[in-house]
C-alpha cells in the first residue's frame, strides 16, 4: 500500500453525506467520491489550492438524497472521468465500472467491488488496498436501506457478508453517518454491527421492520443524478 496518500473528507450537513478526496501527492492525480452539488466550489477551490489534477469522479450509486456535483465538476475539469457502475443507466458520458477492475489514481489503486442491495448498481471502492469507501452499503454499526430504487435486502445481506471477509484492519469510510462517526474497521464492525451477524432470514425481518420515510429529495435527486447532476 502507498504510504503517501492524500485522503480528505468533506461533509454535507444537510444530508450527512461524506465525500472523499483521494490523491497521489507525487503525480498530483486526484479523485472525488460521491460529490455533492452544493459543494462544487469548495471541491474546485481545494483541488486548485493543492495543485491536484482531477482524474476521476467516482459514484457509489445513483443517489436519492442529494444531487451529485460530477457533471458540474466535469465542466470545470474536462479531463476528469465520471465513473459509476455499468448498471447505473445514466445518460451522460461516463466510465462504466465492472466488478473487480482496478483504476489508478496516480500510483494509488482503486478496486471496484459490486455490492448491490441499497440499489441494484451499488458499488464499494477499495482504495490503496486498505481503505473501504462503502457508500450506502456498510454504514458504521448499520447498513443502507433497501426499500427503493430496486433495493434488495437479500442482496444487501450477501454484500455485507462479502465485505466482512476483508481483512479486519481494513478501514471503513461510509457514505453517510447520522451520529457524527467518521471511520471504523472491518474487525470492529464484525464485533459491533449486529447486522453483520444475522442469518439471512433474521436480516430480512430486521430491514422490513424499519418502515422509514422516503428521502426528502428523492423526486429531484434521482432524475438529476441520471444526467450526472446537470
Amino acid at each position: 500500500m502507498n504510504t503517501k496518500i492524500h485522503f480528505e473528507r468533506f461533509v454535507d450537513a444537510e444530508t450527512n453525506t461524506y465525500t472523499y478526496l483521494v490523491a497521489d501527492p507525487v503525480s498530483k492525480d486526484a479523485a472525488l467520491f460521491d460529490s455533492v452539488k452544493e459543494h462544487t466550489d469548495t471541491y474546485a477551490e481545494r483541488l486548485s489550492a493543492l495543485g491536484f489534477t482531477l482524474r476521476y469522479l467516482f459514484e457509489t450509486h445513483v443517489h436519492a438524497d442529494h444531487i451529485t456535483a460530477s457533471g458540474h465538476l466535469k465542466t470545470r475539469f474536462p479531463e476528469a472521468v465520471i465513473a459509476i457502475s455499468k448498471d447505473a443507466g445514466i445518460a451522460c458520458s461516463h466510465r462504466a465500472l465492472q466488478e473487480g477492475e482496478i483504476l489508478m489514481v496516480g500510483s494509488i489503486p482503486v478496486q471496484v467491488l459490486a455490492t448491490p442491495g441499497h440499489t441494484s448498481e451499488s458499488l464499494s471502492f477499495l482504495v490503496d488496498g486498505n481503505r473501504l469507501l462503502s457508500g450506502d452499503t456498510l454504514l458504521i454499526d448499520s447498513c443502507g436501506r433497501t426499500d427503493f430504487q430496486a433495493g434488495d435486502a437479500r442482496a444487501m445481506h450477501a454484500s455485507l457478508r462479502r465485505l466482512a471477509e476483508l481483512p479486519n484492519e481494513t478501514l471503513v469510510y461510509p457514505g453517510h453517518d447520522y451520529k457524527g462517526q467518521h471511520v471504523s474497521t472491518i474487525g470492529e464492525q464484525k464485533e459491533k454491527n449486529p447486522l453483520l451477524n444475522l442469518s439471512e432470514e433474521a436480516f430480512l425481518a430486521e430491514l422490513a421492520s424499519w418502515n422509514l420515510p422516503p428521502p426528502k429529495k428523492i423526486k429531484q435527486s434521482v432524475p438529476a443524478n441520471l444526467t450526472c447532476g446537470l
